[in-house]
């Protein structure tokens, strides 16, 4: 920082000292006073601006809401309705959707500067986005296992691979993850209407290692499944050409399982791009800049690191969001599905406006 030079009589300092000279001396000294940065925008701070005020808190929760319920809705029907990789699409439509509520009723109010002054609303709704974004993981890391050892041994995983055992899993994982995060109830409340930690009696360091074990785990899990899906997959395509006989009714229910496999390994990769750089950049940048906020920085540099933050950080959300276009793309079943979904809908108003629109054509038989 720079420093004030000042020039200081010796009269001034020692005002009872008596003048013996005619003039007066005078003496240089420097002082460690600070000069005041000042904070404001750079070309780096209008982009996070924009992009987390517009597209992560309008864009990504009007289209992340509206996905996540039509593949709730889908994957609820008839076709996927047995299936175990289904089940748990299901439940993760579920908590996707929970988490975009949270980005609603926490941080998209800090970023619109909303006052909040209830205490347990802010400890509600970081439990809940804690609690369903490990909730997201977990049952995706879920699902990822169960598939890999439905494919890869499909006779010898049919004795323990049964829907009761999935309804099961998924409720250790939201037993589970729902206790450890209770501790939000304690470290967090309203301070001067925002939400933030008000107690540290919970070990800091022990609680960053446990949610970053809780991110890791699931996410080795989705790779190593992956990998193993892939393999199995690969195998049963160059031995598919000796199976014959095959009826009607199985290629329709191998091609959806197909179709679920394919959109399975769509959402894992895009959970492990979309995820994995902001766990880096907190685990590898200091403290002080990973939790800078605002958007008036008194460097460059400290611009250009909220940046990094702000968009990894609406990524890791965006994971939460796009799962439905993800299924659109890769899942040709899926696509199927939706078409006669649509089919469906349009025909059924239309059924319903036929009765009106022939009871208002009826000639009238009464008396004119």
């Amino acid at each position: 920082m720079a420093k004030r030079r000042r020039r200081v009589s010796t009269e001034q300092c020692s005002p009872g000292i008596a003048k013996n000279t005619m003039s007066t001396n005078t003496t240089d000294f420097t002082t460690d006073a600070l000069t005041i940065d000042e904070k404001r925008f750079f070309p780096e701070s209008t982009f996070i601006l924009w992009w987390e005020k517009v597209f992560l808190t309008i864009l990504v929760v009007i289209f992340g809401m509206i996905g996540n319920l039509l593949s709730f809705t889908l994957l609820s029907r008839r076709r996927f309705r047995n299936s175990a990789a289904a089940f748990y699409m299901r439940a993760l439509s579920l908590s996707d959707a929970g988490v975009i509520i949270g980005l609603v009723g926490n941080h998209t109010m800090r970023m619109y500067q909303v006052q909040m002054h209830s205490a347990i609303y802010c400890k509600t709704i970081y439990f809940l986005i804690k609690w369903l974004m490990a909730v997201s993981d977990w049952i995706l890391g879920a699902m990822c296992l169960e598939r890999s050892i439905a494919i890869s041994l499909p006779l010898k995983s049919k004795r323990f691979l049964k829907p009761r055992n999935n309804r099961i899993a998924l409720g250790c994982i939201l037993a589970m993850l729902a206790v450890y995060y209770a501790y939000t109830f304690e470290a967090y409340g309203a301070t001067q209407g925002v939400c933030r930690t008000v107690s540290m009696s919970y070990p800091v360091v022990i609680r960053t290692m446990v949610d970053y074990a809780l991110v890791l785990l699931p996410m080795f899990l989705i790779i190593s499944s992956n990998i193993v899906i892939i393999i199995s997959v690969i195998r049963a395509a160059r031995h598919q050409h000796t199976l014959t006989g095959s009826s009607s009714e199985s290629s329709a229910s191998s091609s959806t399982q197909m179709s679920l496999i394919a959109m399975l390994i769509t959402i894992s990769i895009a959970f492990v791009v979309l995820k994995s750089p902001h766990f880096l950049v907190k685990a590898f940048l200091p403290e002080s800049l990973t939790k800078q906020i605002g958007y008036q920085f008194t460097s460059r540099m400290r611009a250009i690191y909220r940046l990094m933050i702000g968009i990894f950080t609406a990524n890791g959300y965006i994971n939460h969001a796009v799962n439905f276009y993800l299924y659109m793309l890769s899942g040709r079943e899926y696509r199927k599905e939706l078409k006669t979904l649509v089919k469906s809908v349009c025909k059924r108003q239309t059924d319903q406006a036929a009765p009106n629109t022939a009871s208002s054509t009826l000639p009238n038989n009464g008396a004119d």
